[in-house]
């Protein structure tokens, strides 16, 4: 019995032995990868050059290029229209949005007009807030061919009256 329980602390503290000496000495790739290495002094020495900023010109538009800047953004909005209206996979929001955003092109480009061609454009908006207040129904009392044809009526209208070379004598004085 007393040889068993020598046997067993023989053992036990020759475990411990070996757990202590690997511990201590370990693998050298385990050594290496857990030893701190200082940081390279030559980094912070480096020159980093400042550079100047470079002041660009302000580009100066025309009333026209902004003018028609406007009419470009409102014929691919009225294409993006035809894309959406009445569609199935279209939803309500996206079409609130291509309309507003015609408006406020449109509004951008009458207020570079003088006033008998901001009244008719003015005229014009006003058709389409009727056209917009249709999205205030439920979807399944909304007619998409009355707003098509509304809408294909102020197109026609928007390409006849307010194209940039039919209103270049139309630019308010103010803006130009």
């Amino acid at each position: 019995m007393k040889i068993q329980i020598f046997l067993k602390k023989f053992i036990l503290s020759l475990v411990v032995v070996v757990l202590c000496a690997g511990s201590l000495t370990g693998c050298a790739s385990v050594r290496k990868k857990f030893t701190r290495v200082p940081k390279n002094p030559k980094a912070s020495d480096d020159f980093i050059p400042v550079l100047q900023p470079v002041e660009y010109q302000k580009i100066v538009e025309t009333p026209q290029q902004v003018y028609g800047g406007h009419y470009a953004m409102v014929k691919i909005y009225f294409k993006d229209l035809w894309d959406v209206l009445g569609r199935r996979d279209s939803t309500p929001k996206r079409e609130k949005y291509i309309f507003t955003e015609l408006v406020a092109h449109f509004n951008a480009m009458a207020a570079l007009l003088s006033d008998e061609k901001k009244a008719e454009a003015k005229a014009v908006c006003a058709r389409v807030d009727v056209v917009l207040k249709e999205y205030d129904k439920p979807d399944g009392l909304r007619r998409y061919d009355l707003i098509a044809s509304d809408m294909h009526q102020v197109e026609r209208d928007l390409h006849k009256g307010f194209k940039p070379d039919a209103v270049a004598k139309d630019f308010a004085p103010s803006v130009l």
